[in-house]
């Protein structure tokens, strides 16, 4: 492996070469120090407003609007508050080596042209937020090529004419420049595709004529669309945090000239989320590639088309059945003071909360005797409120009242005789076991396999106590 040491012993001798360079000339001086390059108190990075960097020829600006950053050029994205004040610590930060003093002649121009100086590699521009006076701190710094050992070369642009000639520069430490220079700017954005979501008062996905919308109501949530039902807390609750945790999972292209190449011109689906007076669409589009399950995206009002994965456009985007809340009725069981079960086969029972029992009355359609009064057993009514105020259904169904398989109605009432809720129930045959409906008026079919059910007289073992 000789070539390889050949070429190392090369590469350190045009490296030494090319520093020799820059200090070659009588008029060039260098002064060994150790001092930061701007002073500590020059900026304050909790007040930095404005970040203005250039690089490749490129000018990228970064400016706060109350506790959020975003870039504005050349497109406008998003981007994340910690990277701006990281900026501002490591100009802060930045040690110099050694100063670099060069006078008005050939060699010091040539000099600043092979430390990347003339013209700059980057430009870092850093801009307090205004004082109430107008007026604004400000920090420019010149960023050159990096050197040997983790060093590279920076001068601080400043008006001040006596504070150095113009020609002067200094080896620093290359963090800045690893931060500001070689760090890809893609990584200063925020991935987030509702950046900063507060509360969440509204979710609503699109796609096509199909919608699907989540209210929140105080600390409840209904499904709206596409049938009026109450949500399940717990999975709107998981949607939420869902939404607050999705992040894309690349940055595709900027500002392309035709959002319909990536299926976004229309978008294939759109998810809306309102937060206070904040509205965020997402746009869906075509996968990305034949056969891939991720997609395009883009956030409404931004110039960056996105990758989404397939992992989160899954828990972004849940089916309704999964949003509507699987227990047949709202109501607590402890606000029930008397229950009415009418059932299709004309009989008609009601039971009644007393303060240690429950009394039933039952009466039949058609009947010219009196109702009759029965005792039942307590057990066999919480049986039947848990069963429709606490069992959670197998499945889920957006489909009509299956009128046919019909045996009877349920309705709820408070204390003070008010009715509070109803549920129709049915009970169907498939494949040789009996499937039990409940149905709240909301057009979603609750499916139970075995399910503690009483609500006939013979179910719930009544028995006569007076004629």
């Amino acid at each position: 492996m000789k070539w390889i040491r050949v070429f190392l012993v090369a590469a350190v001798a045009v490296s030494f070469a090319f520093v020799a360079r820059a200090l070659r000339s009588d008029a060039t001086s260098t002064t060994q120090v150790m001092r930061p390059l701007v002073a500590a108190d020059a900026i304050d990075p909790e007040r930095l407003g404005e970040v203005l960097l250039t690089r490749d020829g490129v000018l990228y600006r970064f400016v706060r609007k109350g506790d959020s950053w975003s870039q504005t050029e050349p497109v406008v994205h998003p981007v994340d508050g910690w990277s701006m004040k990281q900026l501002a610590s490591r100009v802060l930060k930045l040690e110099v080596v050694r100063i670099v003093s060069s006078g008005a002649t050939s060699d010091a121009t040539a000099a600043l042209h092979d430390a990347g100086l003339a013209p700059p590699l980057g430009r870092l521009e850093l801009r307090e937020l205004a004082q109430s006076d107008g007026s604004r701190r400000t920090i420019v710094i010149d960023l050159g090529r990096r050197s040997l050992a983790g060093r590279a070369f920076a001068r601080v642009e400043s008006s001040d004419a006596a504070s150095r000639s113009a020609n002067d520069f200094a080896v620093v430490n290359a963090g800045l420049h690893e931060f500001a220079i070689d760090r890809e700017v893609h990584e200063f954005r925020r991935r987030e595709l509702f950046v900063d979501l507060g509360e969440v008062d509204r979710v609503e996905f699109s796609s096509g004529d199909k919608r699907t919308e989540l209210v929140r109501k105080g600390r409840t949530f209904r499904v709206e669309s596409p049938v009026q039902a109450r949500a399940d807390r717990a999975q709107a609750e998981e949607l939420v945090d869902a939404l607050r945790r999705a992040r894309s999972s690349g940055f595709v292209t900027d500002a392309p000239t035709d959002l319909a190449v990536y299926g976004l011109a229309p978008p294939a689906a759109m998810i809306t989320v309102w937060s206070g007076n904040t509205q965020t669409n997402v746009l869906i589009g075509d996968p990305v590639s034949i056969g891939a399950q991720d997609r395009f995206g883009l956030v409404e009002g931004t110039s960056t088309v996105l990758r989404l994965s397939a992992t989160i456009l899954a828990t972004a985007l849940p089916r309704v059945e999964r949003l509507v809340d699987a227990i047949a009725s709202g109501v607590r069981a402890a606000d029930v003071g008397a229950l009415e079960i009418a059932l299709t086969s004309g009989q008609r029972i009601t039971l009644r909360r007393e303060v240690n029992k429950w009394t039933a009355t039952v009466s039949e359609q058609g009947a010219t005797t009196e109702p009759r009064v029965l005792a039942v057993d307590s057990n066999a009514v919480e049986r039947l409120l848990a069963a429709l105020t606490q069992t959670r259904a197998a499945s889920l169904e957006i489909a009509a009242f299956p009128a046919q398989d019909a045996v009877g109605l349920v309705t709820f009432f408070g204390f003070g005789n008010e009715p509070i809720d109803t549920v129709r129930v049915a009970r169907r045959q498939e494949q040789g076991a009996t499937k039990t409906i409940l149905e709240n008026g909301d057009g979603v079919l609750r499916v139970h396999g075995a399910i503690d059910l009483p609500l006939s007289a013979d179910e719930l073992a009544l028995g006569v106590t007076q004629p």
